[in-house]
């Protein structure tokens, strides 16, 4: 057993930590590509303890279920991916279309209103004439593990939010559910990367999405499976939106 916490700079939504974060972070005792299944908002500043079970690896906080992680396949089946061009004019049409109208702008994959070296800033909006969002990205060097490569949970982070947009749902509110990640490569920070993500199904309140992470030469380095939630809850979203309002 092992504990983890996720400190504040991390959060997704303010008072929880970022989906894709966290899932990096309890799916690191599962050697290869995992699946993590978000059962609760992951808390801050708060220890998480993972746990290991026949099937992978339990997060509990307080002994309350948070996360399940275990082995998975990922498999994505990518639509033509924009050109640098389509994506620098994504970047900006995320920009133009959130302005005061992002949900979570404090969010740190995602968030327009972190600072730059604070949160990633992935801004990836729509590509003109494609079902692809996407934007670049650097990682910075205070991503680096020990090995000088960029740690797991970032890569995760940098494929989670990119598929709730590519959803293009707003303002209908989903959060994410599971997220199953493979990278066959780690990238050094000042490496400059691409993240694309595109729709692939809904079913119900169920929606699905694929990503991936480009290097220079458009080599996938990473890819994920992603299912989100669309929530009802008209309370969460107004809570979200005064959180939005008093940031």
């Amino acid at each position: 057993m092992t504990d983890v916490v996720i400190a504040k700079r991390f959060c997704g939504p303010k008072n929880s930590g970022n989906g894709g974060y966290c899932a990096g972070l309890f799916a690191q005792m599962i050697e290869g590509p995992s699946a993590v299944m978000l059962k609760a908002p992951p808390p801050l500043d708060t220890p998480i303890a993972l746990t290991r079970t026949d099937n992978g690896v339990e997060a509990r906080c307080a002994g309350a279920l948070v996360a399940v992680a275990e082995p998975a396949t990922v498999a994505v089946d990518p639509p033509a991916l924009p050109d640098d061009p389509a994506v620098a004019a994504a970047h900006d049409a995320y920009l133009a279309d959130t302005g005061g109208e992002h949900l979570i702008p404090f969010c740190f994959v995602c968030g327009n209103r972190r600072a730059p070296g604070d949160g990633l800033r992935i801004f990836t909006g729509p590509a003109p004439d494609s079902s692809v969002n996407a934007d670049f990205w650097t990682p910075a060097q205070d991503l680096a593990g020990k090995d000088g490569l960029v740690s797991p949970e970032f890569l995760w982070a940098a494929l989670d939010c990119p598929t709730a947009f590519a959803l293009r749902l707003w303002p209908r509110l989903t959060l994410l559910g599971r997220q199953a990640v493979e990278i066959h490569r780690r990238p050094a920070p000042g490496e400059r990367l691409i993240a694309a993500a595109w729709p692939v199904g809904s079913d119900g309140r169920k929606h699905f999405a694929d990503a991936v992470l480009l290097d220079a030469d458009r080599n996938i380095i990473a890819a994920a499976n992603t299912l989100w939630i669309e929530i009802k809850d008209e309370a969460m979203l107004a809570q979200f939106k005064a959180d939005r309002e008093n940031a």
